[in-house]
Parts: C-alpha cells; structure tokens; sequence
C-alpha cells in the first residue's frame, strides 16, 4: 500500500517519501519559487552576501530558492532572544563576551565581522514577510540557555503573537527543550537533532528527528516514518552529487546544507 500521511510541516502532504508543496504564489518570481521536493534548509541562512544568522542571510536563502532559514537562538541576561551561532560573540562579530553574560542593549550594539550586519532579536526575523507565505518556513536551534522552562515559554509566546506557529520549526540537541515546547503548545513543529540514530521511542510526541547524513538509510527513515516522523538530514562533510543522490535514495524529507545554490539546483532538476 502506498504510503501517505500529512506532514507535521504545515500544508505539506507527503506521500512514498516525498513532500509536495504548494504552488508558488504569483508574488514569488519564478526563479526564485522554493524546491517543492523536497524541504531545503539553510544552514545560517545564505551568507553570500550577509554574515550567517541574520535577517540579511535568511532573506538571501529565501531568495535562491530555499524553504527554511535556520538560526540559532541565545538569551541575553536580561531575558531577550536573539540570534547568533556561537554564544561567543567574539567568533561572528566585532565584540567579545558572551551572549548569556551581555544585556540586550549590548548585544545590539554589535555588528557582524564580515558585512557589518546587525545581530537580530527573534522577532526581526518573525516579522520578515516572505517567512510568511506559504511553503517558507524559519527554523530555529535552542542552546543551553534555554534549559530554563521559562525561556521556552518566552520562545513559545513570541511565535504564537507573531502569528508564526505555522511557519516555525524549532530544534534542539537538547530532548528535554523540544519536549517541553510540544508540551506546552502542541501546534508547534519540533525536531530533536541527535548524533546518531536514536530509538523511535525516543522522539514520541515529537514531530520529528534530524540525523546525521551518514548515518540516514532508507530503513532508517522508514522506520521513523512508520511511527509518524519525518526525517532530517543534517549537513554532510561535503555537498556534491554523491551526498544528494543519497539522500533522494533515503526517502528523507528535509535537508539542512550549508551550499543551498547547489541543493536548490539539483532539487529542481528532479522529475
């Protein structure tokens, strides 16, 4: 029997392994209309011309095509959300300190190392229009300092005011954080991101798992989405032909990638 079930992504139908979106809107220009194959995210956004986790970077990998814009998530001292890879801000930009340890205002004060960007809070990049529509999607990692509830809470409370629920995918190392988000609001899309394939039982409740490209087969992702979850690739040490021919093969519904032109390009191509 064929298999079909709705995806946990919003208005995404997946039927014998692959995600089908829907139609590019008319706004959207036709080069630039997300893969509808499958789920292509952007690692850091597209820092070609923007430095990674920034509002200019998931702009940029919205406009080459991709569905998702990925960024990680720190909170200030004084209880902020804001964006940015490393807690260390001495590695993306022209400060030093650390996120956890620095107030907002300080934190705002910085500019990234490369194109001068101006490091967003959560809610720049919730409010940016084409995350919006519909197939496009913000994903976003939570660190260690959201092991307090209620920094999940905030998390929780900025999306659902954006009226963002819909169009947010929130993932986490940490299986404590996601559970505890699927708990408090059931609507919200969750991936626990392991290093190696974890137990089925292990993600129960949750709507997903993100698993190294390696270690993806096509058992593995059948198992997974017999228990009703989807399956992430996370980054492969290199992204060539090889690397996308795997991942097809997996029936996998999701890439994460730090090279999405290439991606994108062999996305297109596929029948």
């Amino acid at each position: 029997m064929k298999y079909i079930r709705t995806s946990i992504v919003t208005g995404l139908v997946m039927g014998g392994g692959l995600l089908a979106g829907p139609t590019a809107q008319a706004a959207i220009p036709a080069d630039s209309a997300p893969c509808t194959h499958r789920l292509v995210s952007a690692h850091e956004g597209y820092a070609l011309h923007a430095d990674g986790d920034t509002v200019a970077s998931q702009k940029a990998a919205y406009n080459i095509g991709s569905n998702i814009a990925d960024s990680d998530l720190w909170v200030t001292k004084d209880g902020y959300i804001v964006e940015m890879h490393d807690n260390d801000v001495s590695f993306s930009t022209n400060g030093t300190g650390l996120v956890t340890q620095m107030t907002l205002a300080q934190v705002l004060a910085l500019r990234t190392k490369f194109h001068d960007n101006r490091i967003p809070q959560l809610s720049n990049s919730l409010s940016i229009r084409v995350a919006h529509d519909p197939g496009r999607y913000l994903m976003f990692e939570t660190k260690f300092s959201f092991a307090k509830t209620a920094n999940l809470q905030l998390l929780d409370n900025e999306i659902q005011a954006a009226g963002m629920t819909a169009h947010v995918i929130v993932y986490s190392s940490y299986l404590s954080q996601v559970q505890y988000l699927k708990q408090i609001d059931p609507a919200l899309t969750v991936w626990y991101k392991a290093d190696s394939v974890p137990d089925v039982s292990t993600v129960q409740g949750l709507n997903g798992v993100m698993i190294p490209a390696a270690d993806i087969t096509a058992a593995v992702v059948d198992s997974f989405h017999a228990a009703g979850q989807t399956v992430t690739r996370e980054r492969p040490t290199t992204e060539d032909a090889a690397a996308w021919t795997h991942f097809v093969k997996t029936g996998a519904d999701a890439l994460m990638t730090s090279d999405p032109p290439t991606v994108i390009a062999e996305c297109r191509a596929l029948p």
